[in-house]
């Protein structure tokens, strides 16, 4: 069965496409954007949000918003999805990250420096898991919006209807 996570992450506020915090954090974001939607033929989400990563499988969804002071100072009125990642997959550690050739080089390298920065401030129960569940989104599924006034608690009620709806009716019977 298919899940769906909301995960709020440190937005710039300043980016129309309001990416990640690069390198304003005291950890995160040195030199690497999570999620990452740009530096490889497919979204990452790879350091940030180890607990949600763990619960994950494949086909499972994962709604991104920024986090309460960054929609504030980008004026918005509420929360809004700037992302949805479809899972396609998850390397099981990070020794696997490291040596997948479908990651750019350039990606890896700044993914070891932030999960290494990252495990120096985590307790033990973070560090155990964090280094786990890299996942790989379906990039034909996933989609970086950005910037928006798509309120994500309004595009969730529109998503739970039509699933129901999905679920519920039969629209084969209603075709000619």
């Amino acid at each position: 069965m298919t899940k769906g996570f909301i995960f709020k992450y440190s937005a710039d506020p300043d980016d129309p496409l309001m990416k990640d915090e690069l390198g304003t954090s005291s950890v995160c974001g040195l030199g690497l954007r999570d999620p990452d939607f740009w530096s490889n033929d497919f979204p990452v989400w790879a350091v940030c949000g180890p607990y949600y990563r763990n619960a994950l499988f494949p086909g499972d969804i994962i709604f991104f918003a920024p986090k309460k002071s960054a929609t504030r100072k980008a004026w918005l009125d509420d929360y809004v999805c700037t992302g949805i990642l479809v899972v396609a997959e998850k390397l099981p550690c990070s020794e696997n990250v490291m040596a997948d050739t479908r990651l750019t080089s350039e990606y890896r390298k700044n993914y070891r420096s932030d999960l290494t920065a990252h495990l120096k401030r985590d307790r033990a129960r973070t560090k155990k898991t964090r280094p786990r569940n890299f996942v790989l989104g379906d990039s034909s599924k996933s989609i970086w919006i950005g910037r928006n006034q798509e309120y994500l608690r309004i595009a969730l009620d529109q998503l739970s209807v039509f699933m129901i709806l999905q679920e519920n009716c039969h629209f084969d019977e209603y075709l000619p």
